[in-house]
């Protein structure tokens, strides 16, 4: 029994050895998390979406070459307390903060004014970013500064921009953008959606394209969107909407013209037929659109 006994007194003044020395390791982490400091930088005036640019942030030692720590926008880094350089790098330079004070057991926060936002997107039909190519140029020395992808946040440095999108068959270009400080730019390309709008005219039935010349407007004004000449077939490329069709009959019989309203949906085929039908030379004419004015000759 004794020995038995010795043996449980033996394990217990183990345990208790093991949850002293535990008791001390977290103290030691605990004091030595103590030391610690934290920094943030942030960006003011872009709110959340400063913290979608992936511009780094390099912490340095006051009068150090080498960084002590990379992070990026928003996002906290600790480091032992004391004081630091920090630069963030944007289109067309660095922001520097030279002395930038931590304290251990505190956060220190750094608060960027003077850069601008930019974000450029090129969505396709679906309305997701096609991630394109974006690149920026200076707008007075015309000197390039640098590229990304569309959909990106970039951030830069006040001033006046061209940029060019890689959109197919050739670039398209902003020229003189302008970007301030604590403000974002938000450009925007969307892929367009035309379907196919063909007018038949008709006299008697027979579809009379040859002798017939169609001109589309935008709907209840003057503006043209498009137009065909006397030909086999008067077919048009249109964004989705509705249309005014404007057709002139030259066959010398029927109506000598007919105004009409057709739609274009998606990127379906639409096919109009356009009766002529109608006393010669001057029969009733269907009602044109408000403010459409006709032409003299197609």
């Amino acid at each position: 029994m004794k020995r038995g006994f010795s043996v449980l007194r033996l394990a217990g003044v183990f345990a208790g050895v093991f949850i002293f020395l535990a008791g001390f390791s977290i103290s030691i982490i605990h004091a030595k998390n103590m030391d610690q400091a934290t920094l943030v930088v942030v960006v003011n005036g872009l709110g959340e979406m400063a913290k979608r640019s992936d511009a780094l942030v390099r912490i340095y030692a006051r009068n150090g070459a080498q960084p002590v720590a990379t992070t990026t926008i928003g996002k906290s880094v600790d480091l032992p307390a004391g004081t630091y350089r920090v630069e963030l790098e944007v289109l067309g330079g660095v922001v520097t903060r030279p002395e930038v004070l931590t304290k251990a057991g505190r956060k220190s926060t750094v608060i960027i004014n003077e850069v601008a936002g930019l974000e450029v997107d090129v969505l396709g039909k679906d309305g997701h970013d096609l991630g394109l190519g974006v690149e920026i140029y200076d707008g007075v020395s015309k000197e390039k500064l640098g590229a990304t992808l569309s959909g990106e946040v970039l951030l830069a440095y006040p001033g006046v921009v061209d940029i060019k999108v890689s959109t197919p068959p050739q670039a398209q270009w902003w020229r003189q953008v302008e970007l301030r400080g604590g403000g974002v730019q938000h450009l925007q390309i969307r892929e367009r959606v035309q379907g196919q709008l063909v007018i038949h005219p008709l006299l008697n039935g027979r579809d009379v394209s040859q002798k017939t010349g169609v001109i589309i407007y935008f709907p209840g004004t003057q503006k043209e969107a498009a137009r065909s000449e006397p030909g086999e077939q008067h077919r048009f490329m249109l964004d989705s909407g509705a249309y005014d069709i404007f057709v002139a009959n030259q066959t010398g019989q029927g109506q000598p013209f007919v105004v009409d309203r057709a739609e274009v949906k998606g990127e379906e085929v639409v096919e109009k037929d356009v009766a002529l039908d109608g006393q010669d030379g001057q029969g009733k004419q269907e009602a044109p659109s408000a403010e459409l004015e006709l032409p003299q000759k197609l």
